[in-house]
């Protein structure tokens, strides 16, 4: 694992149960080791009693959880009690508690057939599991002074709450490369993107010489690349790889700072999108299924007025309508507009009342008919032709 925080599942077995005779337990403890490992977890090993698994993302964990009691009730043998926290150190721990301390508490406090989640793990696992994990009441630890929040996993079929089984991954995962010299951002956008059942961070670089390496090694399918970083920066890197005819992965620039030359240059070497960092997880995750797609995205507040600027400066004529939007029709001129206006597929089904495939086709149909390589190239050419103009605060 590429980081040292991860999301902790501590599991054994309870009571009477846990006092059951070596084979028994041994059988019991087997067959939550294999359910983990079908979830891609890894085994601390030597970490005191029962089990102690590290996952990269809290959905696979909280998957991973409920299958390990289902697993135990279709077999009618004792159900086991689980603990689950996020954002734990994977080795090292609190000095005499071994790793992942809270993660184990949390199991000590839940009772046989209990999935207990500290709440952090409800707040990452993402929307698809938000009808199976939902808050409980704070707990009092040992050796912890103030209250954990928590949550509860629900994993029955019959339990009293909308519980069903965890949705599954998509059926095409998303690979993911994840740039920035920050090691705590680039943690946390770990966090939010594991956290999806179609998406996998397969590796991370600190630098831009990294980048460009891990992507060559790896091959995602988009890589979130900062701009500013030492050595080789995001915008050399991202250009050596569009550059390079073997690697097809999509590029997303992140930045703090929306300066016009950073756009400017990450829309000359063809990246696929451009956002903030402190753009909100949901438009993120958005920005990478975009680009996955192979279309683009920008940030809406980039889009109106940097690409205006850009767009203004590089026409030498901006007098006239430009020819080729006369093949559009009424239909994909709505689409063209709000795509100019940053909207991503989603957004724009909702602003016409039409269903997401829809969009996708009116949109792959306008830039078949304007020659255009994808949405960025769009917005560019809905600027220069004066299709779409700024408003006065965009100015």
């Amino acid at each position: 694992m590429d980081t040292a925080f991860a999301t902790l599942l501590a599991a054994d077995l309870a009571g009477a149960a846990g006092r059951a005779p070596d084979p028994a337990r041994r059988a019991a403890l087997e067959a939550m080791r294999a359910v983990a490992a079908g979830h891609g977890g890894r085994e601390l090993p030597g970490s005191g009693p029962g089990l102690l698994v590290t996952f990269a993302g809290a959905a696979a964990a909280v998957r991973c959880a409920v299958e390990m009691q289902r697993t135990a009730a279709a077999a009618g043998t004792a159900p086991p009690r689980i603990g689950i926290a996020a954002g734990e150190m994977a080795a090292g721990g609190d000095a005499g508690d071994g790793p992942g301390p809270l993660a184990r508490r949390l199991c000590d406090a839940a009772a046989a057939g209990e999935i207990v989640a500290a709440d952090l793990v409800r707040q990452v696992a993402g929307p698809a599991l938000e009808q199976v994990v939902r808050p409980a009441a704070g707990l009092r630890l040992p050796g912890i002074d103030e209250r954990v929040a928590t949550a509860e996993v629900l994993w029955r079929d019959d339990a009293d709450g909308p519980a069903g089984a965890p949705a599954e991954p998509h059926a095409r995962e998303i690979t993911v490369v994840v740039a920035d010299d920050q090691r705590l951002l680039r943690a946390g956008f770990r966090v939010i993107l594991d956290s999806e059942p179609d998406m996998r961070v397969v590796g991370e670089a600190a630098d831009g010489e990294a980048a460009v390496d891990v992507v060559r090694r790896r091959r995602p399918d988009v890589v979130l690349m900062d701009i500013r970083m030492p050595g080789l920066d995001g915008l050399a890197a991202a250009e050596r790889i569009l550059a390079d005819p073997g690697v097809r992965t999509a590029v997303v620039m992140l930045t703090t700072f929306d300066r016009d030359e950073y756009v400017f240059a990450a829309l000359r070497i063809g990246a696929s999108g451009f956002l903030l960092k402190d753009t909100p997880a949901d438009r993120l995750l958005d920005a990478v299924r975009v680009a996955a797609d192979g279309e683009a995205l920008l940030a809406p507040s980039i889009t109106r007025r940097l690409v205006e600027r850009f767009a203004r400066a590089a026409r030498p004529d901006a007098a006239g309508p430009h020819p080729r939007l006369a093949a559009l029709t009424a239909r994909e001129r709505e689409v063209l507009r709000l795509v100019a206006g940053g909207l991503s597929n989603s957004e724009i089904a909702a602003e016409l009342v039409l269903g997401e495939s829809t969009v996708k086709t009116h949109v792959a149909r306008l830039l078949s008919k304007l020659g255009l390589r994808d949405r960025v190239q769009a917005v560019v050419l809905a600027y220069e032709t004066g299709f779409v103009t700024p408003t006065p605060d965009d100015a």
